[in-house]
C-alpha cells in the first residue's frame, strides 16, 4: 500500500505553488500596466489628456475571454456555401428590405452625397450585426488593450487603443459606455476605433458622434467610410456570370485583369444570358466553389469592399445580399455538393507540399489563400488536372501523393 503523504508537504507545496502563480499574476500584471502606460504616453501626444487616459486605464485588468479568443482558431474553414448560406439567409434578405423601405428617405439623400447605393449600406449593416440586433457587449477600451498588451499584435491595437482614448475624449464618453466586439469593433457597422476616428459622421447634428444609437450616424459613418477606401457609383462589386466552353481556368484568378469589355469579348455573360457592361473598367473572374460552382465577375469595387473586411467569401457575400435586397435574383449555379471544409492541418499540410515542389512561397499560416490558390493551380496545370485552383478532393489526394 503506498504511504499518504505527509500533510507538512503537501501544505507547503500548496503555499508554493500560490505563491508561484502569484508572482506570476504580478508580473504579468506589471507588464500590462507598463503597457498602458506606455499607450498613454503616445496618447498625450495626440491630443488626449491624462486623466482621460486614467480614468479609462483606472483598475483595468486584462480580459482573459478576449486572449482566449485570440488564440481560438477555426479548426476548419468554411467552404463557399457554407459562408455564404449561413450569411445571405431568406430572413436577412427580407429584414435588409424592410429596413430600406424604412429609412429610404435617409438612404436616398445619402446616396445622393456619397454615391453608395442604398443596398450596400443595409447589406454591410445586417452582416455585421444582423441589423443592429448584436453589437456586442465587451468594453471596447479593456478589449483593445488586452489584446495590445498580451498578445503578438501590439502595434495595431496599440494604436486602436490610442484611438478609443481620442473618442473618449472628443465624444465625451465614459469607457463603459463604449461597448463593442471582443477585437474592439463598435456599434451598428463595426467600426474599429481608428474607423471612428476617421471616418465617423455626425449626421444628426447633435455634436456627438452615435453610430451605437443613431442610425442617422451610423448610416453616413459607413456611406462615408465607403467612398473613402474606393466605392464608386456605377457598376456593383460582383456579379454572377456564366463562362463560355473551353474557358481557360488559370484567366479565373483574382490576379488577372481585364477590361470588362475583354471578357466580354472573350464570351462570358451575366448569369440568365445578359451581355456585360460595355465598359473599360478593370475585373477579375473567381470561382469561389471551384469551375463546378458558381462564377462571378468582381469589379473595382469589391476591392472597396475587401478593404472593410479582407474575406473574399465576406466581400461576396456583401455584393449577393446587398443585390437581393435590392429585388435582384439569387446566384443561379449552386455550389458543387461534395465540396467539403479543409481543416488547417490539412491546409498546412498542402501548403508545405507545395512549397517542397518549389510551387508556394508564403507562409504556411493554414489558410486558403489567393497565394495559395495560385500555388494550387500550378500544380494542377502540372498534373493534367482542371486548374482552377480550388482543393478540389481529387487535387489534395494527388497532391498527397507527392513525396
Amino acid at each position: 500500500m503506498t504511504p499518504l503523504p505527509n500533510i507538512a508537504i503537501i501544505a507547503a507545496t500548496s503555499a508554493f505553488l500560490a505563491g508561484a502563480l502569484a508572482n506570476s499574476a504580478a508580473a504579468q500584471n506589471g507588464d500590462f500596466r507598463a503597457c498602458l502606460q506606455t499607450i498613454k504616453a503616445d496618447a498625450m501626444r495626440q491630443g488626449v489628456p491624462a486623466n482621460i487616459a486614467d480614468r479609462a486605464f483606472q483598475g483595468l485588468t486584462p480580459d482573459q475571454k478576449v486572449i482566449d479568443l485570440d488564440q481560438r482558431q477555426p479548426e476548419f474553414s468554411l467552404t463557399y456555401a457554407k459562408y455564404v448560406g449561413g450569411t445571405v439567409t431568406p430572413d436577412r434578405i427580407v429584414k435588409g428590405q424592410q429596413r430600406m423601405a424604412q429609412h429610404r428617405a435617409l438612404l436616398d439623400a445619402l446616396q445622393a452625397e456619397y454615391g453608395i447605393p442604398p443596398q450596400y449600406i443595409m447589406a454591410f449593416w445586417g452582416i455585421e450585426t444582423n441589423y443592429g440586433s448584436f453589437m456586442g457587449d465587451f468594453r471596447v477600451v479593456r478589449s483593445v488593450s488586452t489584446l495590445a498588451c498580451m498578445t503578438k499584435r501590439q502595434e495595431f491595437f496599440s494604436n486602436e487603443t490610442v484611438q478609443a482614448l481620442r473618442i473618449l475624449h472628443m465624444n465625451h464618453m465614459t469607457s463603459d459606455q463604449m461597448r463593442g466586439s471582443w477585437a474592439g469593433a463598435m456599434g451598428n457597422m463595426q467600426f474599429m476605433p481608428s474607423t471612428f476616428t476617421k471616418w465617423a459622421v455626425d449626421r444628426d447634428g447633435n455634436g456627438r458622434i452615435d453610430i451605437w444609437n443613431s442610425l442617422p450616424d451610423a448610416f453616413a459613418s459607413a456611406a462615408n467610410f465607403l467612398r473613402g477606401i474606393g466605392f464608386r457609383p456605377g457598376l456593383p462589386s460582383s456579379e454572377e456570370i456564366v463562362l463560355p466552353r473551353g474557358f481557360p481556368l488559370d484567366q479565373a484568378d483574382t490576379t488577372v485583369e481585364k477590361p470588362v469589355r475583354a471578357w466580354a469579348a472573350m464570351g462570358v455573360k451575366k448569369a440568365g444570358g445578359a451581355p456585360l457592361p460595355a465598359v473599360d473598367d478593370a475585373a477579375s473572374i473567381l470561382l469561389p466553389a471551384g469551375f463546378r460552382g458558381p462564377a462571378f465577375i468582381i469589379y473595382p469595387n469589391f476591392k472597396a469592399v475587401m478593404n472593410w473586411n479582407r474575406s473574399t467569401l465576406y466581400a461576396l457575400s456583401v455584393g449577393i445580399l446587398a443585390r437581393q435586397i435590392a429585388g435582384g435574383l439569387p446566384v443561379q449555379q449552386a455550389a458543387p455538393a461534395d465540396d467539403a471544409p479543409l481543416s488547417r492541418d490539412t491546409v498546412i499540410d498542402i501548403q508545405n507540399r507545395l512549397a517542397r515542389l518549389g510551387l508556394y512561397k508564403d507562409e504556411t499560416d493554414g489558410l486558403l489563400g489567393p497565394k495559395t490558390r495560385s500555388a494550387l493551380r500550378l500544380f494542377q496545370q502540372q498534373s493534367g488536372l482542371p486548374a482552377d485552383g480550388h482543393p478540389t478532393a481529387e487535387s489534395v489526394r494527388r497532391l498527397q501523393q507527392t513525396r
